[in-house]
C-alpha cells in the first residue's frame, strides 16, 4: 500500500528537482535575453517550460520596428511542461532584411555574445553556488596531514606536508579531483607529483581498493572548515579561497565528462555509475540523494541540493556549448564559419543541419530515457 509518507518522500525530491531544473534553465535563457537586449535585438518571447501556454503577460519595452501581424512587445510565458524553456529572438530562425532589431542583421561578434550568454550565466550561477557552499561548509585540499600505515603512499616515500599537485601529469587541485583520477585509473600504477617545500618530486605507486571499492593511496588530506563549523582547531575558508576553490570545482565538473567519454571510447574501465543520463535518470538520482541526505537533517539536505544545482548548471552550460546541431555550440560553429568566409551559410542549409541534429538528439534522449526508466523500475 502506498502511504502518505511514501508519497511525500518521493514527491518532495521530484519537486525540488523540477525547481532546480527551472532555476538553471531560467538563468540560461536569461543569459540569452540580457545579451540580446544589450545588442539591440528584439526578444519576441521569453518562455519557461515547453508545450501549451498556461500563463502569459506582456512586457513594457516596445520594438522600434513593429511588424504587421506580430506583437510589438516581448511576451513572457509559462508553459505546461516544466522541462525547458526558450528565448525567441527576431531574426534568429529566419533572415529578415532591413530590420535593425533582427538578430541576423547584427555583427558576428554580437551574435556570438548572445549565443554564449546562456552558458556564461550557467557558469556564473555555479560559481556563486559553489563559492557560498565552500564558504559555509569548507573544503579539502590534497595536502598530506597523515599517512596510513603500510599504504602505497608511505611505501613510495610521500611525507606529511607534501601537497599533491599532479597524477599522471594531470593537475589535481581538489581532493575530489584526486579521488576521481585514481578511480579513473582503475588501480594501475600512477606517477604522483608532490610539492615539498617548493621542490617538485615525482613518486610512483599503485593504488589499492578500500572496503568501499574506491582506489586509495593511503593519505589524509587537509580540511578547511566553513563558517558553519564551531571548531577552532582547523583553518577556516576565506572568501578568496572559497571563490578559487569554486572555480576549480567548475573546471573539474567541465573536464570530468570528457575524460569519462574518452575512456569509454577507448574501451577502458570507467567509474561505476558514470554515463549519459536523461532528465528522468537525473531526477531519480536527485531523489536518491535527497532521501539519503534528509536523514542528516534539513540543513545538510539544503546544502546538498544546492550542490546538485551547481553541478546541473555546469552540465547544462557545458552541453550547450558542444558543437551538436540544434544546440548553441552548433550555432557558434556557423558563426565562426561566417566570420571566416565573410558571408553567412545559407539559412536553408543551416536549418537542415539543425533539424537533422534535433531529430537525432530526440532519438538519443528517448533511448536514454527508456534505459533510465527500466533502471528505476528495477
Amino acid at each position: 500500500m502506498i502511504t502518505i509518507a511514501a508519497i511525500f518522500n518521493t514527491g518532495v525530491p521530484i519537486l525540488i528537482f523540477l525547481l532546480i531544473l527551472g532555476l538553471v534553465v531560467f538563468v540560461h535563457e536569461f543569459g540569452h535575453y540580457i545579451m540580446a537586449r544589450r545588442c539591440g535585438i528584439f526578444v519576441e518571447e521569453f518562455a519557461m517550460g515547453m508545450g501549451p501556454k498556461i500563463l502569459q503577460f506582456k512586457g513594457k519595452k516596445r520594438t522600434r520596428t513593429p511588424r504587421e501581424g506580430e506583437e510589438d512587445v516581448t511576451i513572457y510565458t509559462l508553459r505546461a511542461l516544466p522541462i525547458g524553456g526558450f528565448c525567441k529572438m527576431r531574426g534568429m530562425e529566419e533572415r529578415i532584411e532591413d530590420d535593425p532589431e533582427a538578430m541576423n542583421n547584427k555583427s558576428v561578434f554580437d551574435r556570438i555574445l548572445v549565443i554564449v550568454g546562456g552558458s556564461a550565466m550557467n557558469f556564473i550561477l555555479a560559481l556563486i553556488i559553489f563559492s557560498v557552499l565552500v564558504f559555509l561548509t569548507g573544503y579539502v585540499t590534497p595536502t598530506v596531514t597523515e599517512l596510513v600505515e603500510n599504504s602505497p603512499a608511505q611505501h613510495a616515500g610521500i611525507q606529511v606536508g607534501d601537497r599533491i599537485t599532479h597524477i599522471n601529469g594531470r593537475r589535481v587541485g581538489l581532493w575530489d579531483n584526486l579521488r576521481f583520477t585514481l578511480d579513473m585509473n582503475a588501480g594501475n600504477p600512477v606517477d604522483v607529483r608532490v610539492n615539498r617545500g617548493g621542490e617538485r618530486i615525482t613518486l610512483n605507486m599503485t593504488p589499492r581498493l578500500d572496503e568501499n571499492d574506491r582506489y586509495i593511496i593511503g593519505i589524509r588530506p587537509t580540511p578547511h572548515i566553513g563558517i558553519l563549523s564551531d571548531s577552532n582547531e582547523l583553518e577556516r575558508a576565506t572568501v578568496f579561497g572559497s571563490v578559487g576553490n569554486a572555480t576549480a570545482m567548475i573546471g573539474f565538473q567541465v573536464r570530468a565528462p570528457f575524460r569519462i567519454l574518452a575512456q569509454f571510447v577507448s574501451r577502458q574501465p570507467v567509474p561505476e555509475g558514470a554515463g549519459v543520463r536523461s532528465i528522468i535518470g537525473i531526477g531519480g538520482e536527485v531523489t536518491a540523494i535527497y532521501q539519503e541526505a534528509i536523514d542528516y537533517g534539513i540543513l545538510p539536505t539544503v546544502l546538498t541540493m544546492l550542490s546538485l544545482a551547481g553541478i546541473i548548471s555546469v552540465a547544462i552550460g557545458t552541453m550547450n556549448l558542444l558543437p551538436i546541431p540544434a544546440l548553441d555550440g552548433a550555432r557558434l560553429v556557423f558563426l565562426v564559419i561566417e566570420g571566416i568566409r565573410r558571408k553567412p551559410v545559407s539559412a536553408e542549409r543551416e536549418g537542415m543541419v539543425h533539424m537533422a541534429g534535433f531529430v537525432l538528439l530526440m532519438v538519443l534522449l528517448v533511448v536514454v530515457a527508456y534505459r533510465d526508466i527500466v533502471n528505476l523500475i528495477r
